[in-house]
């Protein structure tokens, strides 16, 4: 067995695949059925020979330098040591018809659960979506924010804009054609690389000495009728300038057409429409018992879409015929690397990285809840106005002059955004050797991240809109005192001006008839781009030092030994028409305003032993400690061994601490608008009491802690490697990590919490902006404003498991067959010490058990791969309103389907590192199983609702 395994494998022979662990439950049952096929493009880390069957690895792989691994900083240390390391290859990730690395990362067992790895597929205009044109990967289900993110073993910038308020390292921001491969180091090493190294490390390996020009194209698109065109152009071209300077440029541009839910037939149609419409439901509030809206009979509401409730008539709106599924999405970068080899002992490497997003989002129209209207508008329906009076036993509509009838409906158009990021990483460093195999590395680096964010449409000044509503505007701009406004709980006071009076025309906005008839004015008077801008800077030096320390009777004791200073600034400012004041708690109707400033300064140094106790045991030490300004420091220690008792066995274990001080985007979190529907049965009091009751659903506000504390964890593992014969490879590894005073947001904890008196509860309209709280009228939760705060904690453990076979060349050609799995045991996560223990592992968003296989083929110039990939089913989380909607029981428990997919690659090598490939994915088209707690009617995180998807690429090598 050699050190160097996992890099040392030959192309198309000795690719290795994702961990995995097997069970003997039904999902192990389907996952053993998936064993004769695979999910494309992982390769495990493994202990194997550097060649086989005469075939030997990449010639930059062969010629036998020392290399470092992620998992240790120390040269030369086997890559399938005391700690489980997984790497994608450049191959994987061309093999899997890809179009962006996170359609890579979010299929692999060790990134699932709970939507924490997130894709441009779930973004949009709101809070509760992923921020628009980025994605973020999490390891083991515990956050972006608890998985350290490398790009070249060093830091990256995170993004401008936060997820809510987690900041993330945005996959997105790197261009695919730049990347050779990416390492996973799926535990804590914090002792290693950094504090916040919780679950693990993402560490995105650079392409780099390069020679030639290569020439890439791809297009993909769906085999539906609808059109999800996807294309891409890479040029790579590097040489060699005289004896001692390299230089290598990479170009990538990528373009994708939107996908809304409305294009596929399980999602097209919302499990339970809004019942607020784009014709809009009138109540007085005081003679009215029930709600009134312009009925079919009357031209108004169609007949399919109009419906009676509790609260009387109603309009609804599929909401699913707006929302994209992806967004639509373009990016251009490119990565320049040079190194001048100084001498032979001292090299000077520089590599900048470039990226511009551009990106779409569109979520549903905005609702407007309670928005006054002025009984004197001129565009009301006379036999709107006759129901209202019936219905509140007035004499004529007349009688309700003076007084406020209000609104519940839907602005016409869909909230959409757009984001332009501009991401950059400079780096530029000397390495080199030192006495005897000592050798160093030191490099600056400057990273930084600008997007703006503009709204294309959808987007309603809430204070225009109701003074539209009320006469209170004119055509000239000009305003009057028609009717004095409350924005802070809608509702108006008449006085009784006019913009007759002093001689000019009312402008007044028409809620009627869907309200797509508008005089001239009133969309320029209405609608705002609500322009916001992020800035986010990385500066960091760093310095290592590695090599032998000394030799013992087993063998050389190496270390590693550096230290790193950080700069990092943040700056998220909104709008200032979007921001909330105590006075106007929502400018803008529906969308949300969040702002951060924060900048810190950390240092760290750290230090790592390889110690070969004996020829059959070895033992690696690391401890680092991180100083971050603000919160103070702390060591964290990691110990790990291996043991090889057998030439057929080996065993390992590791232990390993974790501190995480808050994010910038935590830190100096400000004032985020969002939204949340009370859970009455996990919060009775927040519902007078009652748990069966429907909970209120809040526009809240999330605010910021100046109080919040770090992060801490402990991650232990072990693990069994079998090579039973040189072709066969079978590993089992456990995982176990605790993860403790998270800081975010338990909006049922919070609300427990306040009604205990921790928080200010106040009636209607007392919660002052800013303040957490809530408010609370007649026994129910109207309003809230949670506070950002260190919580409980988050458990999870469970097996990985891998087998990889080998098979012998023959008449038929080469076979590798790969089967992976994670089995998740538990995954327990409690709010605080008075919040219930919630059980996740299986529940709603994470399932169990996912397993995937491949089995690859090659014969001269032909390689073919098919893949699958089973995730298991799991606890649906549907609302008693979905379920009364769909007509099905509120008192029995519901199920996710588990799901199986199958993809195919196929290629053909015209010329010497020249081929043409056909990727499927999805290749039996599969529908994704119906999950009634997803707004979507899918799980937009687990699942695949495209479908059938064909890519054919091109390349080129001169």
């Amino acid at each position: 067995m050699t050190a160097r395994a996992a890099y040392t494998v030959a192309q198309g022979d000795r690719e290795m695949l994702m961990t995995t662990n097997n069970t003997f439950t039904t999902a192990a049952i389907a996952g053993l059925l998936l064993s004769f096929t695979s999910y494309p493009a992982l390769a495990q880390a493994q202990t194997q020979d550097s060649s086989i069957n005469g075939q030997e690895g990449p010639e930059s792989e062969a010629e036998g330098s020392p290399i470092i691994v992620t998992g240790t900083r120390i040269e030369g240390v086997d890559s399938d040591g005391a700690v489980q390391a997984i790497e994608i290859t450049r191959e994987d990730i061309i093999e899997s018809g890809a179009g962006t690395i996170i359609d890579v990362l979010q299929g692999l067992p060790v990134t699932a659960g709970g939507g924490a790895t997130f894709s441009t597929a779930t973004a949009g205009a709101l809070s509760s979506d992923t921020p628009v044109g980025a994605s973020a990967v999490s390891l083991r289900g515990l956050g972006a924010s608890s998985t350290l993110t490398l790009i070249n073993g060093r830091r990256a910038q995170i993004s401008a804009f936060a997820r809510g308020q987690e900041s993330f390292i945005d996959a997105s921001s790197i261009p695919l054609a730049a990347i050779e491969r990416v390492e996973i180091l799926p535990s804590g090493a914090s002792a290693i690389y950094g504090a916040d190294a919780v679950a693990g490390v993402v560490n995105y390996v650079l392409r780099k000495d390069f020679e030639g020009l290569e020439l890439s194209a791809n297009y993909g698109n769906s085999t539906a009728g609808t059109d999800e065109g996807r294309y891409g152009l890479t040029a790579v071209a590097g040489a060699k300038i005289g004896d001692r300077n390299s230089v290598m440029l990479v170009v990538d541009y990528f373009k994708r057409n939107p996908f809304f839910l409305r294009d596929r037939e399980i999602s097209a149609n919302s499990f339970r429409p809004s019942q607020q419409g784009f014709f809009p439901s009138f109540n007085d509030l005081f003679l009215q018992i029930e709600d009134q809206t312009e009925e079919p009979a009357d031209g108004g509401c169609a007949a399919e879409d109009f419906g009676t409730g509790n609260l009387g008539e109603f309009c609804e709106v599929n909401t699913n015929a707006f929302v994209s599924a992806k967004d639509r999405l373009e990016t251009i970068g490119g990565l320049f690397t040079h190194q001048f080899e100084i001498n032979d002992s001292l090299t000077w490497y520089n590599d900048v990285l470039y990226q511009r997003v551009t990106s779409r989002g569109v979520s549903s129209p905005a609702n407007f809840s309670r928005a006054p209207v002025d009984p004197e508008n001129p565009f009301w329906p006379a036999a709107l106005q006759e129901d209202i009076v019936i219905e509140g036993q007035a004499f004529d509509f007349a009688d309700y002059f003076g007084f406020p009838i209000f609104a519940w409906g839907k602005i016409p158009e869909p909230r959409a955004v757009e984001v332009e990021s501009d991401s950059y990483r400079i780096t530029s460093g000397l390495r080199g050797d030192l006495a005897g195999d000592w050798n160093f590395d030191a490099a600056v680096l400057f990273g930084g991240n600008d997007r703006t964010q503009r709204g294309l449409s959808g987007l309603v000044v809430s204070e225009n809109f109701y003074d539209a509503n009320l006469g209170n505007v004119c055509t000239d701009g000009t305003r009057v005192n028609r009717w004095d406004v409350d924005l802070e709980r809608p509702s108006a006071s008449f006085v009784g001006d006019t913009c007759e009076d002093v001689g000019l025309t009312t402008l007044w906005y028409n809620p009627f008839g869907g309200q797509t008839q508008q005089s001239e004015g009133i969309n320029e008077l209405l609608n705002t781009t609500a322009e916001r801008s992020g800035q986010s800077r990385l500066y960091a030096f760093d310095a290592s030092v590695n090599g032998t320390l000394f030799d013992i009777p087993s063998g050389p004791v190496k270390a590693a030994f550096g230290g790193e200073f950080r700069r990092e600034t943040l700056n998220d400012t909104p709008s200032g028409t979007a921001v909330a004041t105590a006075n106007n708690p929502e400018p803008i109707l529906g969308f949300s305003s969040t702002s951060a400033n924060a900048k810190r300064n950390s240092w760290a140094l750290y230090g790592e032993m390889y110690i070969p106790l004996a020829d059959t045991l070895d033992v690696q030490l690391a401890g680092r400690f991180d100083h971050f300004q603000g919160f103070g420091g702390d060591f964290n220690p990691k110990i790990a061994a291996r043991w090889q008792a057998a030439d057929w066995l080996a065993l390992r274990g590791n232990y390993a601490t974790s501190f995480r001080a808050p994010s910038l985007a935590q830190s100096g979190a400000g004032v985020l608008l969002s939204s949340y529907r009370v859970d009455c049965e996990a919060t009775p009091g927040a519902c007078g009491g009652d748990p069966t009751e429907d909970g209120e659903s809040l526009l809240s506000e999330d605010v910021g802690n100046p109080a919040l504390g770090a992060e801490n964890a402990r991650s232990f593992g072990g693990g069994i490697l079998l090579t039973p014969t040189s072709d066969i490879e079978f590993r089992v590894d456990y995982w176990n990590i605790r993860h403790e005073d998270l800081v975010g947001i338990d909006e049922d904890d919070f609300i427990r919490r306040a009604l205990a008196g921790e928080f200010l509860v106040a009636d209607s309209g007392g919660l002052p902006t800013g303040t957490p709280g809530l408010e609370v009228t007649n026994g129910f939760v109207t309003d809230a404003h949670f506070q950002i705060t260190n919580l409980g904690f988050q458990k999870t453990d469970g097996i990985d498991m891998s087998y990889t076979h080998y098979f012998p060349e023959g008449n038929l050609g080469r076979f590798t067959l790969l089967f992976d799995a994670t089995k998740y045991f538990n995954f327990d996560r409690q709010a605080s010490p008075a919040s219930p223990l919630e059980q996740l592992a299986g529940d709603y968003l994470y399932p169990e058990f996912i397993a995937s296989s491949r089995i690859r083929w090659r014969k001269d110039d032909w390689r073919a791969s098919l893949s699958g990939r089973y995730t298991s089913g799991y606890r649906d989380d549907p609302s008693n309103r979905t379920l009364t909607a769909l007509g099905l029981p509120v008192d029995e428990e519901y199920r996710v389907d588990s799901y199986v997919t199958f993809d195919l690659s196929l290629s053909y090598d015209f010329a010497e590192d020249s081929f043409i490939q056909l990727t499927v994915r999805n290749l039996l088209d599969q529908d994704p199983p119906r999950v009634l707690g997803s707004g979507s009617n899918v799980d937009l995180f687990n699942h695949d609702l495209i479908g059938r998807y064909a890519t054919i690429r091109v390349t080129k090598r001169f």
